[in-house]
């Protein structure tokens, strides 16, 4: 049974139209590497899929339950859209963390929005009937997260103190505190150096196991050979090619998708 289902997406700029009718699927524990060129719509489609865009058509499926639908045109409520967005994790290009906050701040920070939340709505927390009892699973939580990526004696540090890639591991580690069902990155390494490039590559490798699913848009073709078990090739909007990366990067059967992995050549 597939984790994830995306039907028919489609999102159009106008009378640009990004996205033509994407569909694929994804098992809980895939990896699915998503490459091609710039303006081919890759980060638009992670952007529909953690609801920061709205697809003109389509549905997207998480657990057999629908999270979008074109058909509903019922108004969404903010509250409704953020438990939506939950169901995903996103790791942008450019880190985007709170410079006023420390690392670890800047980990804890929505987790402890969703508490507040939830015990005003359900009167718990991951078990905890308080928000101070809260507080503490969430900074034990983010401890343990930093120490996943490696970045322990950095908890107090500010992210200007911070290379970036040390930076865009906090980032991981942020995605990763609300335990999303889903882990997308997107470019997580196109604003670094080479020599940072491999660390926060070794992490992302590090997080494949059989309870985590992800979505990796990257232009690291080595990368996505290795860790991936599909591959997406998108061009102008559509999926030009899929299948594993002995299909797709190994011997590709699209014209366009043979042209674009000839310049990693």
């Amino acid at each position: 049974m597939s984790l994830l289902n995306v039907e028919n997406i489609r999102k159009s700029y106008g009378k640009t139209e990004v996205l033509k009718d994407i569909s694929f699927s994804l098992k809980k524990g895939e990896v699915l590497a998503i490459i091609g060129s710039s303006g081919s719509g890759k980060t638009t489609l992670l952007r529909c899929l953690n609801f920061l865009e709205t697809p003109g058509n389509g549905k997207i499926s998480v657990n057999d339950k629908v999270l979008f639908d074109s058909n509903d045109s019922s108004a969404k409520s903010d509250s409704e859209i953020r438990k939506r967005r939950l169901h995903f994790g996103l790791v942008f290009q450019s880190f985007n963390l709170f410079p006023q906050y420390t690392v670890i701040e800047n980990i804890m920070l929505a987790p402890k929005l969703a508490a507040k939340e939830q015990i005003k709505q359900t009167g718990e927390y991951m078990g905890a009937k308080s928000y101070k009892e809260a507080l503490e699973i969430i900074k034990n939580n983010a401890k343990s997260l930093l120490e996943r990526v490696g970045l322990s004696e950095k908890s107090e540090s500010y992210p200007c103190n911070l290379s970036g890639g040390q930076q865009q591991r906090v980032a991981i580690a942020r995605a990763l505190a609300l335990n999303p069902d889903v882990l997308c990155f997107d470019e997580p390494t196109s604003a670094l150096d080479p020599e940072l490039t491999g660390e926060v590559l070794n992490v992302i490798r590090s997080l494949k196991t059989s309870d985590s699913t992800m979505i990796v848009v990257t232009h690291e073709i080595e990368f996505a050979r290795d860790v991936a078990d599909k591959i997406i090739f998108m061009a102008d909007g559509v999926i030009a090619e899929e299948g594993t990366p002995e299909q797709v990067i190994n011997n590709p059967q699209n014209p366009r998708t043979q042209v674009f992995l000839s310049r990693f050549n």
